[in-house]
């Protein structure tokens, strides 16, 4: 059981190796970090693809 207001997730054996590369590259402690982190950074470049997008339509 997680601690109160922690949740647990499975992951295959491929994310779970996607995990620890982001923990290596971004220099985090944790898979709950890299979880973070991945979640940030793909948020993040949604935001920049569309903003490239309504770009482009408004030229």
């Amino acid at each position: 059981m997680p601690p109160e207001g922690y949740q647990t997730i499975t992951v295959s054996e491929e994310t779970a190796a996607l995990l620890a590369a982001v923990m290596e590259e971004y220099s985090v402690e944790s898979k709950a970090a890299a979880v973070d982190v991945a979640a940030t950074i793909a948020l993040e470049r949604d935001e920049a693809e569309l903003a490239r997008l309504l770009a482009e339509q408004l030229s």
